[in-house]
């Protein structure tokens, strides 16, 4: 067996983009000895999915181990690239993206939430049924690859928290008085959506109980008014901080949930000083692009948010995260191969 890794991003027309994604890759350490290659989805020419296959390939490589640099199994494109990769027998919504030529047998992981990509095919319970032929799955042109891995180990860093609690610190959100608004691109199509609100509601559960802000909810851009959202975060942190520390954890919920839950007031006593509670928006992308420089801003109109429209990149976690994910790949790989 020869393994090598194949990272795959989304990819961007910006150049800024890219480089804040080959930087993150270029200061991972890789395993000595392993082929390593960087491929985008879209919008990055000479550097595709099937160019980085190729290139593995041509190295003699006859085992990939594929790391989908995308923040949530909620994406369709990871779903998408799945199929084309042979993963999946189907994509579960529909796709324009042709099946690849793989000779290499794949084994195929995990985004960065953890999410299990491959739920309906058996994967939820983490079990893994091994390898089989690419060339089987595709009539002798891609791989039957081994189906998506389960989720993240609980003892393993959150890199999305690590990554989002930087952000928090950049915008000078108060733990004790400040409430966030994650914001994501989502999905319209099932079971994407419900991938996308699973997995920030857990990240804004995980932001109240560690004390890293008052309150926290999500919004998905593709299907919810942003500006709404923040608007009735703001209304319901407004008041007085009797009993708001119980409240909080309530709070760690989409904004739709929020219809019923009891509004607080304008103004909360920090120590003793009278402070107004605002709203951080923090939108869970990868790295600045259109639609957190031009669409996000658009959507907020005039809603005072505290927002600089900075993303999760760069970040040294992603590295750490890359470092492991490459180690668990091919150690399953070189399990799966001894069985």
């Amino acid at each position: 067996m020869k393994p090598g890794l194949l990272v795959i991003s989304h990819g961007s027309r910006d150049g800024s983009w890219v480089t804040l994604v080959d930087e993150a890759i270029a200061k991972a350490a890789w395993p000595e000895g392993v082929p390593i290659a960087s491929s985008f989805l879209e919008c990055v020419p000479n550097r595709t999915i099937q160019d980085g296959i190729d290139a593995l390939e041509a190295q003699g490589v006859d085992h990939i181990g594929v790391i989908p640099l995308f923040v949530s199994a909620g994406s369709t494109h990871v779903d998408e690239i799945a199929y084309a990769l042979g993963v999946t027998a189907a994509p579960l919504a529909e796709t324009g993206l042709a099946p690849f030529r793989v000779n290499a047998r794949v084994l195929y992981g995990r985004p960065l939430d953890g999410g299990t990509v491959a739920a309906d095919l058996g994967e939820a319970s983490g079990e893994w049924p091994g390898l089989a032929d690419s060339k089987e799955a595709n009539g002798g042109a891609g791989g039957d690859a081994a189906r998506a891995l389960g989720g993240a180990d609980d003892a393993e860093e959150d890199i999305l928290l690590r990554m989002v609690e930087a952000r928090l610190r950049g915008l000078g959100v108060r733990p004790g008085a400040d409430g966030v608004l994650l914001v994501a691109h989502g999905s319209q199509h099932e079971p994407f959506q419900a991938r996308w609100h699973d997995s920030l509601r857990g990240l804004a559960r995980l932001l109240v109980k560690r004390g890293m802000c008052a309150a926290a909810s999500h919004a998905l851009l593709c299907c919810e008014d942003v500006a709404a959202a923040a608007q009735r975060l703001m209304s319901l942190l407004g008041g007085t901080a009797d009993g708001f520390g119980e409240r909080a954890e309530k709070l760690a919920a989409p904004f739709p949930m929020f219809d019923t839950a009891p509004s607080l007031g304008a103004d909360d006593e920090l120590g003793n000083h009278a402070v107004k509670r605002r709203v951080a928006m923090v939108p869970v992308f990868l790295s600045r692009g259109y639609f957190t420089t031009h669409v996000i801003p658009e959507r907020l109109a005039d809603v005072p948010v505290m927002y600089d429209g900075q993303t999760l990149l760069p970040h040294p976690a992603l590295g750490r995260w890359l470092e492991r994910e490459a180690e668990r790949l091919l150690a399953m790989l070189a399990g799966r191969l001894k069985d």
